[in-house]
C-alpha cells in the first residue's frame, strides 16, 4: 500500500509539473523550497478565483468549506510534517504536509488526517502549486481542470502570524 501510494504520488507529480510547466509562464519561484521556508503558522489574508469562466461556482475545497470561507483561517504547518487547518468559523482539520521539490515547480501536498487515523494508512490528499515564498508570505495556487480541458486555479495568499 505504502509503495502504490509512493508510485501514485510520482505519477500525478509528474503530469502535474509536465502540465504546469507546458500552460503556464514564469512560476515566481526559482529557487529549491525547503521545508523550513513552509514551517510556520500562517493566516490566509486573500483568496480567489483565477482562470475560471464568468459565473462559474467553486462550492468546496479540500472537503471542507466553500473556498471563501478559508480567508482569514489559519494553517499552523509544523516542522515534523504534522499541521491544522483552523477556519475562522472554528471548524479544523488535522493535516500531513510534504513538498515536492524539483528547484522549479515546488508543490505543497497535504493529507486530512481524522482521530485515530495514521498518514501513512491515508491515500488521498491534495496538492498545491507553490507559486511564491518568502519568509512571511506564500501564496499557494489549487488547480483545478475545468471540463474544457483548461486549468484554472484558487490561489491562496498566505501571512506569517
Amino acid at each position: 500500500m505504502k509503495k502504490l501510494f509512493k508510485i501514485s504520488t510520482i505519477l500525478i507529480c509528474s503530469i502535474l509539473i509536465i502540465g504546469f510547466t507546458s500552460c503556464s509562464s514564469s512560476r515566481g519561484t526559482t529557487t529549491k523550497i525547503s521545508k523550513g521556508n513552509i514551517s510556520n503558522t500562517w493566516t490566509v489574508s486573500d483568496v480567489y478565483l483565477e482562470g475560471f469562466p464568468s459565473g462559474y461556482e467553486v462550492k468546496n475545497v479540500f472537503d471542507l468549506a466553500p473556498y471563501q470561507d478559508f480567508k482569514g483561517s489559519t494553517w499552523k504547518l509544523y516542522g515534523g510534517n504534522s499541521g491544522m487547518i483552523t477556519l475562522t468559523d472554528g471548524t479544523t482539520q488535522n493535516i500531513y504536509w510534504s513538498l515536492v521539490n524539483d528547484g522549479l515547480n515546488p508543490i505543497f501536498q497535504f493529507k486530512k488526517i481524522d482521530s485515530g487515523e495514521k498518514a501513512k494508512d491515508v491515500n488521498a490528499g491534495y496538492q498545491l502549486d507553490i507559486a511564491a515564498s518568502t519568509k512571511n508570505s506564500l501564496t499557494l495556487r489549487s488547480p483545478f481542470k475545468l471540463l474544457n480541458g483548461n486549468v484554472a486555479y484558487i490561489v491562496y495568499n498566505l501571512v506569517s502570524q
